[in-house]
Protein backbone atom coordinates (compact mmCIF):
# COMPACT_ATOMS: atom_id res chain seq x y z
CA UNK A 1 0.00 0.00 0.00
CA UNK A 2 1.61 3.66 -0.77
CA UNK A 3 1.29 6.74 1.47
CA UNK A 4 -1.72 8.45 -0.19
CA UNK A 5 -3.97 4.89 -0.13
CA UNK A 6 -3.00 4.74 3.39
CA UNK A 7 -3.51 8.30 4.21
CA UNK A 8 -6.75 8.46 2.32
CA UNK A 9 -8.30 5.41 4.00
CA UNK A 10 -6.61 7.07 7.43
CA UNK A 11 -9.08 9.89 6.56
CA UNK A 12 -12.45 7.71 5.86
CA UNK A 13 -12.13 4.92 8.75
CA UNK A 14 -12.74 6.32 11.98
CA UNK A 15 -11.45 3.95 15.06
CA UNK A 16 -12.84 4.37 18.08
CA UNK A 17 -11.13 3.10 21.81
CA UNK A 18 -12.99 3.14 24.69
CA UNK A 19 -11.24 3.96 28.43
CA UNK A 20 -12.68 0.37 29.35
CA UNK A 21 -11.23 -1.54 25.99
CA UNK A 22 -7.60 0.75 27.02
CA UNK A 23 -8.59 -0.94 30.39
CA UNK A 24 -8.30 -4.63 29.45
CA UNK A 25 -10.92 -5.74 31.80
CA UNK A 26 -12.03 -9.50 31.70
CA UNK A 27 -13.80 -10.22 34.65
CA UNK A 28 -17.59 -10.86 34.97
CA UNK A 29 -19.91 -11.84 37.40
CA UNK A 30 -18.86 -14.85 39.32
CA UNK A 31 -18.60 -13.82 42.97
CA UNK A 32 -15.43 -12.40 44.20
CA UNK A 33 -13.28 -15.12 46.42
CA UNK A 34 -9.89 -12.46 46.67
CA UNK A 35 -8.24 -10.74 49.28
CA UNK A 36 -10.76 -9.32 52.07
CA UNK A 37 -8.73 -6.37 53.66
CA UNK A 38 -9.18 -3.09 54.11
CA UNK A 39 -8.83 -2.20 50.41
CA UNK A 40 -11.56 -4.27 49.18
CA UNK A 41 -13.75 -3.16 52.01
CA UNK A 42 -13.08 0.73 51.66
CA UNK A 43 -13.86 -0.34 48.15
CA UNK A 44 -17.26 -1.05 48.63
CA UNK A 45 -18.06 0.99 51.15
CA UNK A 46 -17.48 4.40 49.50
CA UNK A 47 -19.31 3.23 46.18
CA UNK A 48 -22.40 1.93 48.20
CA UNK A 49 -22.28 4.43 50.83
CA UNK A 50 -21.23 8.29 51.02
CA UNK A 51 -17.40 7.33 52.70
CA UNK A 52 -16.23 4.78 54.52
CA UNK A 53 -15.71 5.40 58.35
CA UNK A 54 -12.72 3.71 60.18
CA UNK A 55 -15.50 2.16 62.48
CA UNK A 56 -17.45 0.61 59.74
CA UNK A 57 -14.56 -0.98 57.75
CA UNK A 58 -13.67 -2.48 60.43
CA UNK A 59 -16.89 -3.72 61.33
CA UNK A 60 -17.66 -5.35 57.96
CA UNK A 61 -13.92 -6.94 57.51
CA UNK A 62 -14.66 -9.34 60.63
CA UNK A 63 -17.25 -10.72 57.85
CA UNK A 64 -17.07 -11.84 54.48
CA UNK A 65 -17.82 -10.07 51.21
CA UNK A 66 -21.21 -11.93 50.95
CA UNK A 67 -22.08 -10.97 54.68
CA UNK A 68 -21.18 -7.36 53.85
CA UNK A 69 -23.03 -6.77 50.75
CA UNK A 70 -25.80 -8.57 51.96
CA UNK A 71 -25.94 -6.39 55.34
CA UNK A 72 -25.92 -3.76 53.03
CA UNK A 73 -28.73 -4.37 50.54
CA UNK A 74 -31.10 -5.92 53.40
CA UNK A 75 -30.58 -3.14 56.48
CA UNK A 76 -32.89 -0.42 55.10
CA UNK A 77 -34.19 2.18 58.19
CA UNK A 78 -36.95 3.45 58.55
CA UNK A 79 -36.82 7.33 59.02
CA UNK A 80 -39.00 9.68 60.75
CA UNK A 81 -40.06 12.96 57.99
CA UNK A 82 -38.56 16.33 58.32
CA UNK A 83 -39.35 18.87 60.92
CA UNK A 84 -39.71 22.69 60.79
CA UNK A 85 -36.68 24.66 62.01
CA UNK A 86 -37.14 27.67 60.38
CA UNK A 87 -38.68 30.62 63.12
CA UNK A 88 -40.14 33.69 61.82
CA UNK A 89 -40.00 34.98 58.09
CA UNK A 90 -40.48 38.20 56.14
CA UNK A 91 -41.61 39.57 53.34
CA UNK A 92 -41.91 43.63 52.17
CA UNK A 93 -45.15 43.77 54.62
CA UNK A 94 -42.86 42.56 57.74
CA UNK A 95 -42.81 39.57 59.95
CA UNK A 96 -44.95 36.72 59.80
CA UNK A 97 -45.44 32.56 61.30
CA UNK A 98 -46.30 29.68 59.90
CA UNK A 99 -48.81 29.49 62.75
CA UNK A 100 -50.29 25.78 61.89
CA UNK A 101 -46.72 23.75 62.86
CA UNK A 102 -44.63 24.50 65.79
CA UNK A 103 -40.80 24.39 65.57
CA UNK A 104 -39.46 21.08 66.38
CA UNK A 105 -42.80 19.12 64.54
CA UNK A 106 -42.74 17.90 61.16
CA UNK A 107 -45.20 19.94 58.45
CA UNK A 108 -45.76 16.81 55.81
CA UNK A 109 -49.32 16.71 57.12
CA UNK A 110 -49.95 20.78 56.56
CA UNK A 111 -51.77 21.71 53.81
CA UNK A 112 -50.93 25.34 54.35
CA UNK A 113 -54.56 26.29 52.79
CA UNK A 114 -55.17 28.68 56.19
CA UNK A 115 -53.42 31.49 55.28
CA UNK A 116 -52.54 34.47 52.85
CA UNK A 117 -51.88 33.40 49.74
CA UNK A 118 -49.06 35.89 48.97
CA UNK A 119 -47.16 34.31 52.18
CA UNK A 120 -47.66 30.87 51.40
CA UNK A 121 -44.71 31.03 48.88
CA UNK A 122 -42.43 32.35 51.80
CA UNK A 123 -43.77 29.19 54.11
CA UNK A 124 -43.15 26.43 51.29
CA UNK A 125 -39.93 27.84 50.12
CA UNK A 126 -39.16 27.71 53.99
CA UNK A 127 -40.17 24.24 53.95
CA UNK A 128 -38.15 23.14 50.88
CA UNK A 129 -34.98 24.68 52.44
CA UNK A 130 -35.89 22.48 55.87
CA UNK A 131 -36.67 19.23 53.68
CA UNK A 132 -32.91 19.31 52.24
CA UNK A 133 -31.34 19.40 55.33
CA UNK A 134 -33.51 16.96 56.34
CA UNK A 135 -32.27 14.75 53.15
CA UNK A 136 -28.67 15.98 53.81
CA UNK A 137 -28.61 14.88 57.23
CA UNK A 138 -30.13 11.29 56.68
CA UNK A 139 -26.56 10.88 54.23
CA UNK A 140 -24.21 12.71 56.83
CA UNK A 141 -25.55 9.57 59.42
CA UNK A 142 -26.50 7.07 57.22
CA UNK A 143 -26.52 3.54 58.90
CA UNK A 144 -24.87 0.41 57.32
CA UNK A 145 -26.50 -0.07 54.13
CA UNK A 146 -27.21 1.13 50.88
CA UNK A 147 -30.29 3.22 51.27
CA UNK A 148 -29.03 6.77 50.98
CA UNK A 149 -26.77 6.04 47.44
CA UNK A 150 -29.65 4.54 46.30
CA UNK A 151 -32.28 7.34 47.06
CA UNK A 152 -29.13 9.55 45.22
CA UNK A 153 -29.64 7.34 42.58
CA UNK A 154 -33.32 7.40 41.89
CA UNK A 155 -33.82 11.58 42.62
CA UNK A 156 -31.12 11.36 39.21
CA UNK A 157 -32.87 8.77 37.04
CA UNK A 158 -36.35 10.08 37.81
CA UNK A 159 -35.51 13.53 37.80
CA UNK A 160 -37.52 16.46 39.21
CA UNK A 161 -36.48 19.86 40.19
CA UNK A 162 -37.13 22.14 43.16
CA UNK A 163 -37.90 24.99 40.96
CA UNK A 164 -40.43 23.08 38.74
CA UNK A 165 -42.56 21.40 40.89
CA UNK A 166 -42.45 24.00 44.01
CA UNK A 167 -44.45 22.51 46.71
CA UNK A 168 -42.61 21.05 49.53
CA UNK A 169 -45.18 18.60 50.58
CA UNK A 170 -45.18 16.96 46.93
CA UNK A 171 -41.48 16.94 46.75
CA UNK A 172 -41.35 15.14 50.13
CA UNK A 173 -43.73 12.76 48.64
CA UNK A 174 -42.24 12.06 45.92
CA UNK A 175 -38.87 11.80 47.79
CA UNK A 176 -40.88 8.98 50.46
CA UNK A 177 -42.15 7.13 46.92
CA UNK A 178 -38.62 6.71 45.91
CA UNK A 179 -36.98 5.74 49.58
CA UNK A 180 -39.82 3.75 50.10
CA UNK A 181 -38.93 1.69 46.98
CA UNK A 182 -35.37 2.22 47.10
CA UNK A 183 -34.33 -1.29 46.45
CA UNK A 184 -38.05 -2.91 45.15
CA UNK A 185 -39.60 -3.55 42.06
CA UNK A 186 -38.12 -0.76 39.50
CA UNK A 187 -41.24 -1.22 37.15
CA UNK A 188 -43.74 -1.00 39.98
CA UNK A 189 -42.19 1.98 40.52
CA UNK A 190 -42.13 3.48 37.07
CA UNK A 191 -45.64 3.45 37.44
CA UNK A 192 -46.02 5.15 40.56
CA UNK A 193 -43.69 7.66 39.71
CA UNK A 194 -45.40 8.45 36.03
CA UNK A 195 -48.71 9.39 38.00
CA UNK A 196 -46.57 11.36 40.71
CA UNK A 197 -47.54 15.03 41.36
CA UNK A 198 -44.03 15.74 41.27
CA UNK A 199 -43.81 14.11 38.03
CA UNK A 200 -47.01 15.23 36.76
CA UNK A 201 -45.85 19.00 37.01
CA UNK A 202 -41.95 18.87 36.32
CA UNK A 203 -42.32 16.98 32.56
CA UNK A 204 -45.90 18.75 31.72
CA UNK A 205 -48.36 15.44 32.57
CA UNK A 206 -50.82 17.62 34.32
CA UNK A 207 -51.15 19.57 30.81
CA UNK A 208 -51.83 16.59 28.67
CA UNK A 209 -55.30 15.77 27.30
CA UNK A 210 -56.97 14.09 24.23
CA UNK A 211 -57.21 17.17 22.67
CA UNK A 212 -53.82 18.47 22.89
CA UNK A 213 -51.49 15.30 23.91
CA UNK A 214 -48.51 16.93 25.43
CA UNK A 215 -45.49 14.73 24.56
CA UNK A 216 -42.92 15.06 26.98
CA UNK A 217 -43.31 12.57 29.47
CA UNK A 218 -43.76 10.14 26.71
CA UNK A 219 -40.70 11.18 25.39
CA UNK A 220 -38.45 11.18 28.76
CA UNK A 221 -39.91 8.03 29.83
CA UNK A 222 -38.96 5.94 27.14
CA UNK A 223 -35.65 7.76 26.32
CA UNK A 224 -34.45 8.51 30.10
CA UNK A 225 -36.00 5.91 32.06
CA UNK A 226 -36.23 2.73 30.61
CA UNK A 227 -35.13 1.72 27.28
CA UNK A 228 -32.96 4.57 26.18
CA UNK A 229 -31.50 5.43 23.16
CA UNK A 230 -28.92 3.16 22.46
CA UNK A 231 -28.04 0.90 19.24
CA UNK A 232 -30.64 -1.37 20.19
CA UNK A 233 -33.60 0.62 21.28
CA UNK A 234 -35.58 0.94 18.67
CA UNK A 235 -39.35 2.78 19.44
CA UNK A 236 -40.36 5.06 17.11
CA UNK A 237 -42.05 8.76 17.51
CA UNK A 238 -45.03 7.08 16.67
CA UNK A 239 -44.65 5.03 19.94
CA UNK A 240 -44.13 8.48 21.62
CA UNK A 241 -47.65 9.70 20.43
CA UNK A 242 -49.20 6.29 21.30
CA UNK A 243 -47.74 7.26 24.68
CA UNK A 244 -48.67 9.97 25.11
CA UNK A 245 -52.14 9.00 24.81
CA UNK A 246 -52.35 6.73 27.11
CA UNK A 247 -51.27 9.25 29.60
CA UNK A 248 -53.69 11.86 28.91
CA UNK A 249 -55.99 13.07 31.42
CA UNK A 250 -53.83 12.69 34.55
CA UNK A 251 -54.40 16.26 37.16
CA UNK A 252 -53.67 16.98 40.20
CA UNK A 253 -55.97 17.50 42.85
CA UNK A 254 -55.70 21.03 44.72
CA UNK A 255 -57.00 20.57 48.41
CA UNK A 256 -55.16 16.61 48.70
CA UNK A 257 -52.27 17.01 46.13
CA UNK A 258 -52.64 13.48 44.84
CA UNK A 259 -52.83 12.68 41.46
CA UNK A 260 -56.46 11.80 39.60
CA UNK A 261 -57.95 10.99 36.14
CA UNK A 262 -59.88 13.39 34.71
CA UNK A 263 -61.99 11.50 32.48
CA UNK A 264 -63.31 14.06 30.02
CA UNK A 265 -59.68 14.73 29.47
CA UNK A 266 -58.64 11.13 28.21
CA UNK A 267 -58.25 9.78 25.21
CA UNK A 268 -59.85 6.50 25.56
CA UNK A 269 -59.02 5.62 21.93
CA UNK A 270 -56.99 1.93 21.29
CA UNK A 271 -52.92 3.26 20.73
CA UNK A 272 -51.07 0.96 18.57
CA UNK A 273 -47.30 0.56 18.87
CA UNK A 274 -44.77 -0.45 17.00
CA UNK A 275 -42.73 -3.76 16.19
CA UNK A 276 -39.81 -3.01 19.25
CA UNK A 277 -43.03 -3.23 21.34
CA UNK A 278 -44.46 -6.45 19.97
CA UNK A 279 -47.08 -4.91 17.77
CA UNK A 280 -49.06 -4.19 21.24
CA UNK A 281 -52.38 -2.30 21.62
CA UNK A 282 -53.67 -1.26 24.47
CA UNK A 283 -57.54 0.13 24.46
CA UNK A 284 -58.82 2.84 26.20
CA UNK A 285 -60.07 2.75 29.70
CA UNK A 286 -62.00 4.58 31.71
CA UNK A 287 -59.62 3.17 34.65
CA UNK A 288 -56.43 5.11 33.97
CA UNK A 289 -54.08 3.32 36.41
CA UNK A 290 -54.84 0.27 34.46
CA UNK A 291 -53.87 1.88 31.06
CA UNK A 292 -50.99 3.40 32.94
CA UNK A 293 -49.83 -0.26 33.68
CA UNK A 294 -50.24 -1.75 30.74
CA UNK A 295 -48.08 1.10 29.22
CA UNK A 296 -45.53 -0.24 31.46
CA UNK A 297 -45.77 -3.45 31.47
CA UNK A 298 -45.42 -3.29 27.49
CA UNK A 299 -42.44 -0.99 28.21
CA UNK A 300 -40.76 -3.42 30.47
CA UNK A 301 -41.42 -6.57 28.04
CA UNK A 302 -38.70 -5.03 25.87
CA UNK A 303 -35.12 -6.62 26.39
CA UNK A 304 -33.83 -3.41 26.34
CA UNK A 305 -35.37 -2.10 29.58
CA UNK A 306 -33.43 -4.61 31.78
CA UNK A 307 -30.02 -3.65 30.33
CA UNK A 308 -30.66 0.03 30.31
CA UNK A 309 -31.81 0.35 34.13
CA UNK A 310 -28.75 -2.41 34.55
CA UNK A 311 -26.25 0.10 32.40
CA UNK A 312 -28.08 3.16 34.74
CA UNK A 313 -26.37 1.07 38.08
CA UNK A 314 -23.48 0.22 36.65
CA UNK A 315 -22.28 3.72 35.92
CA UNK A 316 -23.20 4.72 39.17
CA UNK A 317 -21.73 2.25 41.06
CA UNK A 318 -18.43 0.79 38.92
CA UNK A 319 -17.54 2.83 35.93
CA UNK A 320 -18.68 5.42 33.53
CA UNK A 321 -17.70 3.48 30.16
CA UNK A 322 -19.28 0.45 29.24
CA UNK A 323 -17.55 -1.59 26.45
CA UNK A 324 -18.24 -4.09 24.23
CA UNK A 325 -16.67 -7.24 26.54
CA UNK A 326 -18.82 -5.41 29.86
CA UNK A 327 -21.72 -4.94 27.53
CA UNK A 328 -21.70 -8.91 27.20
CA UNK A 329 -20.39 -10.46 30.21
CA UNK A 330 -21.81 -8.06 32.94
CA UNK A 331 -24.63 -5.74 30.96
CA UNK A 332 -26.86 -9.04 29.18
CA UNK A 333 -26.54 -11.30 32.12
CA UNK A 334 -27.34 -8.81 35.39
CA UNK A 335 -30.30 -7.57 33.12
CA UNK A 336 -31.53 -11.46 32.62
CA UNK A 337 -31.27 -11.53 36.35
CA UNK A 338 -33.12 -8.61 36.66
CA UNK A 339 -35.52 -10.01 34.60
CA UNK A 340 -35.85 -13.13 36.45
CA UNK A 341 -36.53 -11.55 39.37
CA UNK A 342 -39.27 -9.47 38.30
CA UNK A 343 -37.32 -6.41 38.35
CA UNK A 344 -36.29 -6.31 41.32
CA UNK A 345 -33.39 -4.46 41.68
CA UNK A 346 -32.13 -5.80 45.21
CA UNK A 347 -31.39 -8.82 43.09
CA UNK A 348 -29.53 -7.58 40.38
CA UNK A 349 -27.24 -5.07 42.67
CA UNK A 350 -26.46 -8.24 45.16
CA UNK A 351 -24.75 -10.03 42.19
CA UNK A 352 -23.27 -6.89 41.20
CA UNK A 353 -21.63 -5.98 44.18
CA UNK A 354 -20.44 -9.30 45.22
CA UNK A 355 -18.95 -9.77 41.81
CA UNK A 356 -15.01 -10.52 40.32
CA UNK A 357 -15.60 -7.06 38.29
CA UNK A 358 -16.81 -5.07 40.84
CA UNK A 359 -13.73 -5.70 42.75
CA UNK A 360 -11.44 -5.62 39.67
CA UNK A 361 -8.36 -3.99 40.75
CA UNK A 362 -8.97 -1.37 37.69
CA UNK A 363 -12.91 -0.62 39.13
CA UNK A 364 -11.08 0.64 42.23
CA UNK A 365 -9.79 4.60 42.66
CA UNK A 366 -11.28 5.10 39.08
CA UNK A 367 -13.61 7.60 39.25
CA UNK A 368 -14.11 11.23 40.28
CA UNK A 369 -15.74 11.73 43.85
CA UNK A 370 -19.62 13.52 43.04
CA UNK A 371 -20.03 16.65 45.26
CA UNK A 372 -21.80 14.46 48.42
CA UNK A 373 -18.93 11.77 47.88
CA UNK A 374 -16.70 14.58 48.48
CA UNK A 375 -18.31 16.33 51.18
CA UNK A 376 -20.30 13.76 53.35
CA UNK A 377 -17.82 11.42 52.57
CA UNK A 378 -14.76 13.54 54.39
CA UNK A 379 -16.87 14.16 57.16
CA UNK A 380 -17.72 10.63 57.69
CA UNK A 381 -14.53 9.58 57.82
CA UNK A 382 -12.42 11.89 59.79
CA UNK A 383 -15.09 11.23 62.16
CA UNK A 384 -16.11 14.64 62.52
CA UNK A 385 -19.20 14.75 65.34
CA UNK A 386 -22.48 15.29 63.33
CA UNK A 387 -25.65 15.21 65.32
CA UNK A 388 -28.78 13.40 64.98
CA UNK A 389 -30.49 13.75 61.72
CA UNK A 390 -33.95 14.51 63.91
CA UNK A 391 -32.20 17.45 65.97
CA UNK A 392 -33.61 20.23 64.30
CA UNK A 393 -31.46 22.79 66.53
CA UNK A 394 -28.46 21.94 66.24
CA UNK A 395 -28.09 19.39 63.43
CA UNK A 396 -30.38 21.23 60.51
CA UNK A 397 -27.66 24.28 60.58
CA UNK A 398 -24.74 21.92 59.54
CA UNK A 399 -26.77 20.00 57.25
CA UNK A 400 -27.63 23.36 55.59
CA UNK A 401 -24.02 24.06 55.12
CA UNK A 402 -23.62 20.70 53.29
CA UNK A 403 -26.38 21.48 51.14
CA UNK A 404 -24.79 24.99 50.41
CA UNK A 405 -21.33 23.51 49.90
CA UNK A 406 -22.48 20.53 47.92
CA UNK A 407 -24.97 22.92 45.62
CA UNK A 408 -21.62 25.10 44.86
CA UNK A 409 -19.70 22.09 43.79
CA UNK A 410 -22.60 21.15 41.18
CA UNK A 411 -24.93 18.76 42.91
CA UNK A 412 -28.19 20.41 44.52
CA UNK A 413 -30.13 18.29 46.47
CA UNK A 414 -33.65 18.57 44.36
CA UNK A 415 -32.41 20.93 41.86
CA UNK A 416 -30.50 18.20 39.53
CA UNK A 417 -29.38 20.56 36.23
CA UNK A 418 -32.63 19.15 34.27
CA UNK A 419 -34.74 15.97 33.69
CA UNK A 420 -31.53 13.78 32.63
CA UNK A 421 -30.18 14.25 36.21
CA UNK A 422 -27.04 15.29 36.98
CA UNK A 423 -24.35 15.22 33.69
CA UNK A 424 -21.32 13.59 35.47
CA UNK A 425 -22.80 10.39 35.21
CA UNK A 426 -24.06 10.26 31.37
CA UNK A 427 -22.50 13.46 29.61
CA UNK A 428 -20.01 11.99 27.52
CA UNK A 429 -16.82 12.02 26.69
CA UNK A 430 -16.49 14.06 29.97
CA UNK A 431 -17.99 11.93 32.36
CA UNK A 432 -17.04 12.24 36.10
CA UNK A 433 -14.67 14.77 35.28
CA UNK A 434 -17.09 17.43 34.90
CA UNK A 435 -17.28 17.22 38.64
CA UNK A 436 -13.99 19.04 38.97
CA UNK A 437 -13.40 22.33 37.27
CA UNK A 438 -12.11 25.88 37.37
CA UNK A 439 -15.04 26.64 39.86
CA UNK A 440 -15.33 23.31 41.73
CA UNK A 441 -11.95 22.47 42.77
CA UNK A 442 -11.28 25.76 44.62
CA UNK A 443 -14.18 25.08 46.28
CA UNK A 444 -13.12 21.70 47.39
CA UNK A 445 -10.31 22.71 48.98
CA UNK A 446 -11.68 25.72 50.04
CA UNK A 447 -13.75 23.04 52.04
CA UNK A 448 -11.42 20.60 53.57
CA UNK A 449 -9.19 23.68 54.57
CA UNK A 450 -11.65 25.37 56.44
CA UNK A 451 -12.39 21.58 58.35
CA UNK A 452 -8.63 21.93 59.75
CA UNK A 453 -8.78 26.15 60.21
CA UNK A 454 -12.12 25.93 61.88
CA UNK A 455 -10.81 23.28 64.67
CA UNK A 456 -13.51 20.73 63.72
CA UNK A 457 -11.24 17.64 63.56
CA UNK A 458 -10.05 15.83 66.42
CA UNK A 459 -6.42 15.34 65.12
CA UNK A 460 -5.25 12.42 68.20
CA UNK A 461 -8.57 10.58 67.36
CA UNK A 462 -8.05 10.90 64.22
CA UNK A 463 -4.46 9.35 64.36
CA UNK A 464 -5.10 6.65 67.03
CA UNK A 465 -7.05 5.03 64.15
CA UNK A 466 -3.45 4.04 63.43
CA UNK A 467 -2.01 0.78 64.47
CA UNK A 468 0.81 3.18 65.70
CA UNK A 469 0.31 6.18 65.69
CA UNK A 470 4.32 6.81 67.20
CA UNK A 471 5.85 5.48 64.00
CA UNK A 472 5.50 8.42 61.50
CA UNK A 473 5.64 5.70 58.78
CA UNK A 474 2.72 3.39 60.24
CA UNK A 475 1.07 6.87 60.57
CA UNK A 476 1.10 8.00 57.19
CA UNK A 477 0.41 4.85 55.52
CA UNK A 478 -2.45 3.77 57.68
CA UNK A 479 -4.10 7.59 57.23
CA UNK A 480 -3.27 7.35 53.49
CA UNK A 481 -5.27 3.87 53.76
CA UNK A 482 -8.17 5.50 55.27
CA UNK A 483 -8.33 8.70 53.15
CA UNK A 484 -7.10 7.71 49.75
CA UNK A 485 -8.41 4.80 47.61
CA UNK A 486 -5.02 5.45 45.10
CA UNK A 487 -2.20 4.39 46.95
CA UNK A 488 0.88 7.10 47.58
CA UNK A 489 3.57 6.50 46.48
CA UNK A 490 7.10 6.26 49.00
CA UNK A 491 8.56 9.27 47.98
CA UNK A 492 5.22 11.03 48.80
CA UNK A 493 4.88 9.68 51.97
CA UNK A 494 8.77 10.85 52.45
CA UNK A 495 8.26 13.99 51.77
CA UNK A 496 5.19 14.34 53.82
CA UNK A 497 6.87 13.06 56.75
CA UNK A 498 9.78 15.31 56.00
CA UNK A 499 8.38 18.26 55.68
CA UNK A 500 5.58 18.07 58.06
CA UNK A 501 6.23 15.27 61.36
CA UNK A 502 9.96 15.06 61.63
CA UNK A 503 11.38 18.20 60.59
CA UNK A 504 14.94 19.43 59.44
CA UNK A 505 16.30 16.66 61.65
CA UNK A 506 15.70 13.54 59.49
CA UNK A 507 15.20 11.46 62.66
CA UNK A 508 11.53 9.55 63.42
CA UNK A 509 12.31 9.96 66.84
CA UNK A 510 11.06 13.64 66.27
CA UNK A 511 7.28 12.83 65.88
CA UNK A 512 7.75 9.90 68.30
CA UNK A 513 8.38 12.14 70.69
CA UNK A 514 5.91 14.77 69.69
CA UNK A 515 3.52 12.29 70.10
CA UNK A 516 4.32 10.39 73.72
CA UNK A 517 4.65 13.74 75.04
CA UNK A 518 1.10 15.01 74.14
CA UNK A 519 1.97 18.53 73.34
CA UNK A 520 -1.83 19.20 71.47
CA UNK A 521 -0.75 22.04 69.81
CA UNK A 522 2.01 21.27 68.46
CA UNK A 523 0.73 17.48 67.28
CA UNK A 524 -2.45 19.54 65.97
CA UNK A 525 -0.32 22.07 63.85
CA UNK A 526 1.74 18.98 62.47
CA UNK A 527 -1.09 16.50 62.02
CA UNK A 528 -3.36 19.59 60.57
CA UNK A 529 -0.67 20.31 57.39
CA UNK A 530 -0.27 16.88 57.09
CA UNK A 531 -4.01 16.45 56.69
CA UNK A 532 -3.94 19.92 54.23
CA UNK A 533 -1.71 18.49 51.72
CA UNK A 534 -3.40 15.14 51.17
CA UNK A 535 -6.73 16.16 51.12
CA UNK A 536 -5.66 18.94 48.55
CA UNK A 537 -3.96 15.79 46.47
CA UNK A 538 -5.45 14.73 43.42
CA UNK A 539 -5.88 11.05 44.78
CA UNK A 540 -8.22 12.57 47.15
CA UNK A 541 -10.71 13.05 44.20
CA UNK A 542 -10.51 9.54 43.79
CA UNK A 543 -13.51 6.93 44.70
Amino acid sequence: MDRRTFLKGAKTKKIVVSATMLRGLQSGLEPYNGPWTTNEVAHLLKRAMFGAKKSDIDYFLSRSCGEAVDELLQNIPVVDPPLRDYGLLQDENGMYDDTSVSRGQTWVNDFNTNRDPGRRSGINRSREESLARWWAGLILTQNRSVTEKMVMFWHHHFSVQRQEVDNAMILYRYHRLLRNNVLGNVKELTKMVTIDPAMLLHLNGYLNSKRAPDENYAREMQELFTVGKGNDSLYTESDVIEAAKALTGWRIDEDTLTAYLKSDEHDMSTKRFSAFYHNTTISGSANGSQEVGELIDMIFSTTESARFICRKLYKWFVYYDIDDFAESNVIAPLAEILRQHDFQVSAALDVLLKSEHFFDKQNQACYIKSAFDFVAGTLRELNIAIPAYTDYENGYPLFGSVCEKAAQMQQDLFQPPDVSGWPSYYQEPMYYELWVNSNTLPRRAAFTDALIEDGLIDFRALAQHSANPADPDQLLSDLSELLLRYPLSQNSKNYIKNNFLIGPSGNDSDWTNTWNSGNAAVINEKLGNVLRLIMNLPEFHLC
